[in-house]
């Protein structure tokens, strides 16, 4: 498995994988998405083998902090191992700073129970841990998860604050939730 940058010609594969992995609400409009890469304030990482896309990753490095935004795996590839080995990548490139990333919260009431807990079980099988820090916004209820390090309410807020910028984060409703 090879990392690059994204090529032109990779962009509506990307836009496949990223509509299917991510829930409406968890997506942020892609032209937004494509912007926020270009403008250098999120980086994409691609995963490929030959000129087979297998996945990818948007993150954003911020201060002591990196933030993977998304992680997708192509559904046609999925369960070997590929999702381990990104983020094993991503957390290699950062040594000597603190990964964060939001999942949905797990609720026993949700449709998608059974996938949010595996979502988890993944995340903590590959070295995350929980923050502790729990929000809600547009995107519903998430649970904070990080690696070699944990945040704290305030830097995470900070963080969500320069990754979406002013007018995104308050179009996002972002806030602290009960534990």
């Amino acid at each position: 498995m090879e990392f690059t940058s994204v090529k032109k010609q990779q962009w509506s594969e990307i836009k496949e994988i990223y509509m299917e992995a991510f829930p409406k609400c968890e997506r942020k409009p892609f032209f937004l998405l494509r912007q926020s890469i270009k403008r250098k304030k999120a980086v994409l990482a691609v995963a490929a083998e030959g000129n087979q896309l297998l996945g990818f990753t948007v993150f954003v490095v911020y201060k002591d902090m990196v933030m993977i935004d998304y992680l997708a795996v192509s559904s046609k590839i999925r369960s070997r191992g590929t999702g381990s080995r990104i983020l094993e990548h991503i957390c290699g490139q950062f040594p000597d700073k603190k990964i964060v990333l939001l999942i949905e919260r797990v609720d026993d009431m949700a449709e998608n129970c059974q996938q949010r807990t595996a979502r988890r079980r993944f995340y903590l099988k590959n070295g995350f841990t929980s923050s502790g820090i729990f929000i809600t916004g547009a995107g519903g209820d998430m649970e904070v998860l990080n690696y070699r390090g944990t945040v704290s309410q305030e830097e995470y807020m900070d963080l969500q604050r320069y990754a979406l910028g002013k007018l995104f984060f308050r179009l996002s409703r972002i806030q602290l939730a009960e534990v």
